[in-house]
């Protein structure tokens, strides 16, 4: 019935058997509501012989309508393939930042969560709104950002040792009452406000170090000179989403905005 099985008779199951509700209990068990470089994603992964299964649902999310209509140009939910390093698992994955926030988290809201998996939606959610109306990129936005992604991984399990406290409400409320430099408005998608908060930045200084040592002992004047003095590429994002959250990345190197003492 599981590993051994080698007949499958895929004529067997509907066209497509997704509704909204079949499609909440695969996410419960099955589905991923992850940061990279403290940017959020959601994904869904099967084994490759259940492609299929995939196939519907990457169907299913590009019929999602689009809740959120203060933006005028989202463009609905595009879904993207991969294979897993190990060859034996598909996934399917959506980062668009205005996609997920019109049309996703909107979606799921509606949804009766039944595990601990809605908790971690409701903090996705929570920094999807940050990258969306830009106080990501105020510095308190970057730390609540930094806290919530260690919080909703590993730092909650019960088998880490170290355990990582949730970010309590009021911090929350703190970074969203903050005033932003730039409004979002209905025409401006992700890319464009991201571009927009970048340059009211007149002075850049990155100070990297390795393992806790300072490594120049002048700061880099750009993410990408950062980057590449690392031997990373100069278009890499590690230095710009994890900037003064204390975010070790390649397991040695974390940024600032200023010197640590």
């Amino acid at each position: 019935m599981n590993s051994t099985r080698i007949s499958y008779n895929y004529s067997l199951i509907p066209n497509n058997p997704v509704n909204r509700y079949w499609l909440l209990g695969f996410i419960e068990g099955e589905g991923t509501f992850g940061f990279k470089n403290l940017s959020p994603y959601f994904q869904l992964g099967q084994h490759t012989k259940n492609i299929k299964v995939l196939k519907n649902i990457a169907l299913y999310l590009q019929t999602i309508p689009q809740v959120f209509t203060f933006s005028k140009n989202s463009l609905p939910l595009k879904v993207s393939y991969a294979l897993h390093t190990n060859n034996s698992i598909s996934v399917i994955s959506v980062n668009n930042i205005d996609s997920l926030y019109d049309y996703l988290m909107f979606f799921l809201l509606d949804m009766p969560f039944q595990s601990r998996k809605g908790l971690d939606f409701y903090y996705w959610g929570i920094v999807l709104h940050l990258h969306k109306f830009g106080y990501f990129y105020l510095k308190a936005g970057v730390k609540l950002v930094s806290e919530i992604a260690k919080y909703t991984n590993k730092g909650r399990y019960s088998t880490n040792l170290t355990k990582v406290s949730s970010p309590s409400l009021e911090d929350i409320i703190k970074v969203l009452k903050l005033s932003l430099p730039i409004q979002l408005t209905p025409e401006m998608r992700h890319v464009k406000l991201g571009q927009s908060f970048s340059r009211l930045v007149q002075e850049r200084n990155i100070w990297v170090y390795d393992k806790g040592v300072l490594i120049n002992s002048q700061p880099y004047a750009s993410y990408g000179k950062a980057m590449e003095a690392i031997g990373y590429s100069r278009t890499s994002l590690a230095a710009r989403r994890s900037i003064d959250t204390g975010k070790v990345i390649g397991g040695r190197y974390t940024f600032y905005s200023a010197p640590q003492t």
